[in-house]
């Protein structure tokens, strides 16, 4: 465990529908103060916040200047006590999870810990907005997975626009293709009538040779010798 000065001294704890509670003695800002504690999977942030507003219904809320302690020095809670308690609390993140430390005094250093008689309003103060986070918690959890399910449908979007392009891309090449196979055939056939043209131009060129030679012979032949 990280060093925070964290003495537990109470082996009580009450579970609630969404977080388990203990008590003991625990240190804010270098003093040691009995109180209770429960940790949360909610953002560290989100529970800041959170309690600050809350705590701001029953007082003037002091934020130490590194944040994450908070004080009401003269906290009206009416559900725990008819008269002001000294409010000291500190959110922070341990292990993973954020971790709430509330202490309330009555004064002269006395606290409501486990074995105090307003215990159990103050459980029920400290479950109540734990119960409000939990709930908060569960409307971010579903904003980031709509959101994860919102980046994907656009990512399938761009995939389907894509795909879409390249068909039609494909689409044009295949009709360039069967018009330049057309064209090529165009051309193959008259190469092959071209081919078969000059196949019967030789055959009447060698024809004219050999006459033309025998024309030359007989010539020669009447021609006087001297």
């Amino acid at each position: 465990m990280k060093k925070i000065g964290f003495m537990l001294l109470g082996l009580l704890c009450a579970y609630t529908s969404h977080a388990q509670i203990f008590w003991g003695t625990f240190m804010i800002e270098k003093a040691n103060k009995e109180g209770m504690y429960a940790t949360t999977s909610a953002d560290e942030a989100l529970v800041k916040q959170a309690w600050e507003l809350e705590l701001g219904k029953y007082g003037a809320v002091e934020v130490s200047r590194w944040g994450g302690v908070y004080r009401v020095n003269s906290a009206q809670i009416r559900s725990i006590s008819d008269h002001p308690l000294l409010l000291a609390s500190r959110v922070f993140t341990e292990q993973g999870r954020t971790k709430i430390l509330l202490s309330l005094g009555l004064g002269d250093e006395i606290y409501i810990n486990g074995n105090h008689p307003k215990y159990e309003a103050a459980e029920r103060f400290f479950t109540a907005f734990l119960d409000k986070v939990a709930l908060m918690n569960g409307v971010k959890v579903e904003e980031s997975s709509l959101q994860s399910i919102t980046e994907k449908q656009q990512k399938l979007l761009k995939d389907y626009d894509k795909l879409a392009k390249s068909i039609t891309e494909n689409q044009k090449e295949k009709e360039r293709l069967q018009k330049r196979m057309e064209e090529n055939n165009l051309q193959l056939e008259k190469l092959m009538q071209d081919i078969a043209q000059n196949q019967k131009d030789q055959t009447s060129l060698q024809e004219q040779l050999l006459l033309q030679q025998k024309k030359l012979e007989e010539a020669k032949a009447k021609a006087p010798k001297f």
